[in-house]
């Protein structure tokens, strides 16, 4: 199922859980929807907020009159504010007109108050004397000040009939699910995570069933290990149990709490008891684990646990001591291999899910020979074989980056529109470029149609000059902005241009235009009705790269024109001719 399909199916999924609990335990339900600025990201081609829209509009127009639904979300007025969390439809008979009106109106913005979202949301149903229901949403972390845990245990502590069950669907940081699992489990609700689209519809039934099905009874069930453990690699365990929808195979700490996982996988829903292989990957931490059978819907819910040991992998990384920013290495690194492993560089000293963005490489095999991009800053940086995205850096080695001996030669002033002649020495690559910024501003700036890309380790380029006059640097850039690996002041001056020609020219006689002025291949001189904009035009002729006169044709209708000199579309100075 792609990926935006897999987001309709939780929102869609979500709202029939909700609807399902509203008719069967005489739930109040609060949507609380993400309309944080994340929601531009894309799945599969198109935005979160789209895929939640459309999915919205499917369930609602099943949803059943009777049924007390409300609408919460947060983000989606103002960028940076912490309080933007705002009641959109209070709980109550649902119209499906305003509410599909409301969720498209949505323009995601800010950010992700969660926890005050949740506060708020339980205020909101605090009058009625049914029991509450908050369904949280969330592909994220919560990025203002309060913590989901302190929320979940002032909430619980209120006394309220009030439960929150947290859905999270890819997310990938261990630390961002445990934020989400803290806040649902302190409320006396549940957290449930889905990787993909069918562990998102076995989550999702995981979460209906806690809402409003009573605990089911113990069982038995078991688990055995095919076979040795490695990090990161598959490990195929046998099990037997009640399959359940919602039961899963998770290899976790000896002394974790009961629910809890690191990576696993789900059993065949079968229902009345089953049998069956299911294969998943390894932590990428070396040592001693359990794995376990968990089946979220009874008590107790492991119902089978055994001993596993997980043994270490060997990696190491080839690459040299020192390389000049900006430059390309080669770097043969040795280790595991996964999709979500990576090599490359990060600051010398940095925590574990620390990487320079854009400087690293997924491993190609268990022996990998790739090519990094150096960072465009000097320091002490280290190569990291860093597993899992950010568990752990399982192997990594110092490296320094040093400045390259770059320059960057050009005149002091120059003309507004004019060609400079630019001297420049340093590394290159297809994303350096050497051109105009505004003097003073950050390392990304820069004048479009000013720059060029360097052509060797030394270049001499044409590189045109801004049309607006005032103070710049010519630069050279490493990276579209990472650094600036050299820089010079330059002030580009108004530009001024002369035209002299014959005062009278026979018609369709050619004559001869010379000239002063910002030289620059899409500049032009021709003959114009007399005070037109250089929008109409009979003859003209580009400016040549040497010389200083260019030959006109006169226009075959008599009368008065003008000769104009055009930069950028406008007419710079202009003289006057008579056609006979």
């Amino acid at each position: 199922m792609p990926r935006q399909s897999a987001r309709r199916a939780l929102f869609a999924i979500l709202l029939s859980s909700a609807a399902i609990s509203a008719c069967h335990a005489k739930e109040n339900v609060m949507l609380v929807l993400d309309a944080s600025g994340s929601m531009w990201g894309q799945i599969a081609g198109r935005s979160k907020i789209e895929i939640a829209r459309d999915a919205v509009a499917e369930l609602v127009a099943h949803w059943q009159p009777e049924d007390a639904l409300g609408l919460m979300a947060y983000g989606h007025r103002r960028k940076g504010d912490c309080t933007d969390i705002e009641t959109l439809v209070d709980v109550g008979r649902l119209d499906v007109t305003q509410y599909l009106a409301t969720v498209n109106a949505l323009n995601p913005k800010g950010m992700t108050p969660l926890s005050q979202a949740v506060v708020d949301a339980a205020a909101a149903l605090r009058s009625s004397e049914q029991k509450a229901t908050v369904i949280l949403v969330s592909d994220g972390e919560e990025t203002c000040d309060l913590d989901p845990c302190a929320i979940g245990q002032s909430l619980e502590r209120e006394g309220i009939d009030f439960t929150a069950h947290v859905i999270g669907f890819d997310v990938t940081q261990a630390q961002h699910q445990a934020q989400l699992r803290c806040l649902a489990e302190n409320t006396g609700g549940r957290y449930f995570n889905a990787r993909d689209a069918h562990e998102l519809e076995i989550a999702l039934g995981g979460a209906l069933q806690a809402s409003i099905a009573p605990a089911l009874p113990p069982a038995t069930a078991s688990v055995a290990a095919q076979g040795s453990a490695h990090i990161t690699s598959p490990l195929s365990v046998r099990w037997t149990g009640p399959a359940d929808k919602g039961d899963f195979i998770t290899v976790v700490k000896p002394d974790a709490a009961d629910g809890a996982y690191l990576t696993y996988a789900y059993v065949e829903n079968k229902g009345d008891g089953g049998q069956g292989i299911v294969e998943f990957a390894m932590p990428a931490a070396a040592g001693s684990y359990e794995l376990r059978y968990v089946s979220p819907g009874r008590e107790p819910s492991v119902l089978a646990r055994t001993t596993l040991t997980i043994d270490d992998s060997e990696a190491q990384i080839e690459a040299p001591a020192s390389a000049k920013v900006g430059s390309k290495i080669r770097v043969v690194a040795q280790g595991p291999v996964g999709g979500s492993h990576w090599i490359g560089f990060a600051a010398a000293g940095a925590g574990v899910g620390a990487y320079v963005n854009g400087h690293y490489a997924r491993p190609t095999g268990p022996r990998s020979e790739l090519e990094l991009t150096v960072p465009a800053t000097p320091g002490n940086y280290e190569l990291r074989y860093v597993l899992n995205e950010s568990e752990r850096v399982i192997a990594s080695r110092p490296i320094r980056v040093e400045a390259d001996s770059s320059y960057v030669r050009g005149p002091s002033s120059v003309m507004a529109g004019d060609t400079v002649t630019v001297e420049a020495a340093g590394p290159v690559s297809d994303s350096h470029w050497i051109g105009f910024a505004p003097a003073g501003s950050d390392k990304a700036a820069y004048v479009n149609g000013s720059y060029a890309r360097p052509t060797g380790s030394t270049s001499t380029l044409r590189i045109r000059a801004p049309l607006a006059e005032g103070d710049y640097e010519l630069r050279y850039v490493l990276l579209e902005g990472e650094d600036v690996a050299a820089s010079q002041p330059i002030r580009v001056t108004a530009a001024q241009a002369t035209v002299s020609a014959p005062t009278s020219v026979a018609a369709g006689k050619s004559f001869r235009v010379t000239f002063s002025g910002p030289r620059n291949s899409s500049h032009w001189i021709g003959v114009i009705p007399t005070g037109g904009d250089g929008s109409e035009y009979r003859s003209w002729s580009y400016l040549p790269e040497a010389g200083d006169a260019v030959d006109l044709d006169a226009p075959e209708e008599t009368g008065a024109w003008d000769i104009a000199y055009v930069v950028d579309g406008q007419v710079l100075t202009r003289t006057s001719l008579q056609v006979q």
